[in-house]
């Protein structure tokens, strides 16, 4: 029953006399994986979370969201000065939300499942924690709009120790001898390598042959963009899937007709649900797991090319690009 679970509810309970209660929990099954998203800060949820994170709930684990904890009003007033109204917020407020970290690691398909809710809703929410984030004012969130968890979402490392080491050596150097304050100054220092003491000169030559994979961490090189692109499609059911990649991207478009009589529903449900794929892949598109996919589509536009693609790129990728690419402005 827990894993059917998609709207909350509110459960309270009695200790003889006293009415103790339990409050509101929200809970989301999100996607197929074998995840449960909890919602809130009353005690019914605390409990919810430790018997999942015990092992109560057997196969099932908790759904990652950031330790942070930034309370839900902080979207009240943004939102305000968005829509003109708090309406957005208090749909969030009334179905029981209490961080924001909470609802920017609630997938776009649990957020349009809330009573009152719609495209507009969660493009409007997902737009002011991005501001906010971009502010430094709430955590970003490991999971993204999307229940995908893998290993891409992990941190970028830290530097390894002798890097670590060779970069303190140079700047103590740089500072002392060549009055240098930032990161910019330094990055200047390469034609004064010839008259750098030893010791200096060979942390140096260390870090200017030090490989930039280890360091991108997730990031995605440039052989994955194909990868990156079903990833990105992955993030909609297959329904939305089926029509973004044989009409919406592709290069010889099929017709709604067509569509909605492989689907069996109407011209205009096909329509419905292609501008709703697009929003919620527009959400998804934002998560740093495809940065590769944004700066390879930006760089195309930005210099008028078409945008590249390997032989073997599904036919549904060049256009799946250049959409992007109107989305990373």
């Amino acid at each position: 029953m827990v894993a059917q679970l998609s709207r909350g509810f509110d459960l309270s309970a009695s200790a003889g006399t006293d009415y103790q209660p339990l409050g509101r929990v929200l809970v989301f099954r999100p996607g197929p994986a074998r995840l449960l998203h909890v919602v809130g800060d009353s005690p019914l949820a605390g409990e919810f979370r430790r018997l999942i994170t015990a092992g109560a709930v057997p196969g099932w684990e908790l759904y990652p969201v950031p330790p942070d904890r930034t309370p839900l009003d902080v979207l009240a007033a943004p939102v305000l000065r968005r829509t003109g109204s708090k309406r957005f917020y208090n749909i969030l407020d009334r179905h029981g939300f209490a961080f924001v970290e909470e609802v920017a690691a609630t997938p776009d398909e649990c957020l349009l499942d809330l009573r009152n809710s719609g495209p507009r809703l969660t493009a409007t929410i997902r737009a002011v924690i991005s501001d906010l984030q971009s502010a430094g004012n709430t955590a970003t969130p490991d999971a993204g709009p999307a229940h995908r968890t893998d290993s891409t979402a992990a941190a970028t490392p830290a530097l390894p120790p002798d890097i670590a080491a060779a970069l303190q050596v140079i700047a103590a150097w740089a500072i002392a001898e060549r009055g240098a304050r930032t990161l910019g100054d330094l990055l200047t220092l390469t034609p004064a390598a010839a008259g750098m003491p030893s010791d200096v000169a060979r942390c140096f030559d260390r870090l200017t042959r030090l490989s930039l994979r280890p360091l991108a961490g997730p990031a995605e090189p440039e052989g994955n963009l194909t990868r990156l692109g079903e990833a990105l499609l992955g993030e909609i059911d297959e329904r939305r899937r089926l029509i973004l990649t044989a009409r919406t991207f592709a290069p010889h478009r099929r017709t709604y007709d067509s569509l909605a009589a492989e689907l069996g529903i109407s011209r205009d449900r096909v329509r419905q649900l292609e501008t709703d794929a697009l929003i919620r892949l527009s959400h998804a598109s934002r998560h740093h797991r495809y940065a590769s996919l944004r700066w390879r589509a930006a760089s195309a536009a930005q210099h008028g090319a078409a945008v590249p693609a390997s032989a073997d790129a599904p036919p549904w990728m060049a256009k799946l690009l250049s959409w992007l690419a109107t989305k990373t402005g």
